[in-house]
């Protein structure tokens, strides 16, 4: 298992109970998660249908982690994207955040990722004061690993754009609980959707090859 470098005395990471109350958007985008999960501790990436939470794309993102990189925007709703005056996909999460902030972000997804754990986050702007509430819920790629975040980025009245500035508030981590034997198969999945779904890869399946015979009929005559 990968040790995880604490996050240190800044950000706190402090009890749900003590976090203020969801938003509208928030719980609505976290109750759409928990209902694909279906017996399952995450769900898959493919199961999410952007027409089911059409009222809500434009405070969704979803983030992706290759390998030992850090988590980039593949999807960001086009309310975010003018809140913070950039185009969001494809740049890392942590690029949001000032230089001496990065780490303790890229830390805190990885904990999400690794327990996993929903996660959220509150958004300090240059004038001290909160700006932006985070809540981020993970998902499993196709092949099963839990690599994808959905979020929800929800702006307060005063949020200005900051990007490459924020520092971060509180945090808060919630575990999943793992059953007994989570079976992690394709039966619990709708199926895929356009722009959500794993790119697939193609191949072509051939016949069984004929096998050398290594046992040979010698004639003799002596």
């Amino acid at each position: 298992m990968t040790h995880l470098p604490p996050l240190g005395d800044h950000p706190q990471v402090v009890p749900r109970r003590r976090m203020p109350p969801f938003s509208p958007a928030m719980s609505e985008v976290q109750a759409y998660w928990q209902g694909l999960c279906r017996g399952q501790p995450v769900p898959f990436r493919s199961q999410v249908d952007p027409s089911e939470i059409a009222s809500l794309l434009d405070r969704a993102f979803v983030l992706e982690r290759k390998r030992s990189e850090v988590a980039r925007f593949r999807i960001a709703g086009s309310y975010l994207c003018d809140a913070m005056a950039m185009d969001l996909r494809g740049m890392p999460m942590i690029s949001l955040f000032a230089p001496s902030e990065r780490r303790r972000c890229s830390d805190w997804l990885d904990q999400i990722l690794a327990q996993p754990a929903i996660g959220e986050m509150t958004l300090i702007g240059q004038d001290a004061t909160v700006h932006a509430r985070m809540l981020v819920l993970p998902l499993r790629s196709d092949m099963g690993q839990i690599d994808r975040i959905l979020g929800c980025l929800e702006l307060t009245s005063n949020a200005s754009a900051y990007p490459g500035f924020y520092k971060i508030g509180d945090l808060a981590t919630t575990a999943i609980p793992r059953p007994p034997r989570a079976y992690l198969t394709r039966d619990t999945c709708a199926t895929a959707t356009d722009g959500f779904a794993d790119a697939g890869v193609g191949y072509t399946t051939q016949g069984p090859r004929a096998r050398p015979s290594y046992l040979r009929l010698v004639k003799s005559d002596v």
